[in-house]
């Protein structure tokens, strides 16, 4: 891979020069969104702003429509930076695009709840008996589907805003996350990106994230709040491509799964 410099009506830019290894992948393949819709209604971590969306322009007053957005960048489907927890560590404008597209292999643990550590999480992995080179591991957990009816559907926004509510439905739902030997395994295996359907890798009561100082520190990609809950486990082609907000934490994405048929 390669990095060529243009120069676009005077704006100089890079182009990363990406081959896939698309492997059986054919054009029949089907995409399926799995990311999770951003709207007032969104749930969001306790503490975290809770979406807006206004109308500023409209097609009946000024003949177009705008709109102005206030969300915070970890809202929704979306990429944790380094900078997230780590002192001087990457902005989500700085990361590698190719490390967040690729082969994907999704392993299914809504079953379980509680710790996922290495023992789990090999043995999952040698069941699957995944090609050799994944670099892509998503989690499939149900956690949004189990503190609701239904998965595609996010509580209120009365309910973002009650972190006791959100405790609540957290402790009733259970939720598998990853410990601290799952967290070594996942770096030792040389996964370049993580993901999961919950709104975190750690523990959700932790207040030390673990799983986070570990993944961000070995320089593994970290995708929360995915929507997996209609997924099967398996091997996919993975896209996840964060809003490009200098400086920032964080960034919604949007993320797709493209099947091998």
């Amino acid at each position: 891979m390669g990095k060529t410099p243009i120069d676009v009506k005077g704006i100089f830019t890079q182009v990363e020069e990406f081959q896939a290894e698309m492997g059986k992948l054919t054009a029949h393949g089907k995409i399926i969104d799995i990311t999770v819709p951003i709207s007032p209604f969104t749930r969001t971590f306790p503490g975290d702003p809770i979406p807006a969306i206004e109308k500023v322009c409209t097609l009946e007053e000024e003949g177009y429509a705008v709109s102005k957005l206030s969300l915070g960048s970890h809202t929704g489907t979306h990429v944790d930076a380094p900078s997230h927890i780590l002192k001087n560590g990457l902005t989500i404008d700085k990361l590698e695009l190719k490390s967040l597209m690729g082969p994907a292999l999704i392993l299914d643990f809504s079953s379980l709840s509680g710790e996922l550590t290495a023992r789990i999480l090999e043995k999952a992995f040698q069941n699957m008996g995944a090609p050799e080179n994944i670099q892509i591991l998503l989690l499939k957990t149900e956690a949004f589907s189990r503190k609701q009816g239904n998965a595609g559907n996010l509580s209120t926004q009365s309910t973002e805003s009650d972190p006791q509510s959100m405790e609540l439905g957290k402790e009733k739902s259970g939720s598998a996350y990853l410990d601290e030997s799952g967290t070594a395994w996942i770096v030792e295996k040389g996964f370049k990106t993580i993901g999961i359907d919950d709104f975190s890798v750690d523990n959700f009561y932790s207040e030390t994230l673990p799983a986070h100082h570990i993944l961000l520190s070995g320089n593994v990609n970290i995708i929360e709040c995915l929507e997996l809950s209609s997924i099967r486990a398996g091997t996919y082609f993975f896209l996840c491509l964060p809003l490009k907000i200098e400086g920032c934490d964080g960034a919604p994405a949007r993320a797709l799964l493209i099947s091998y048929s």
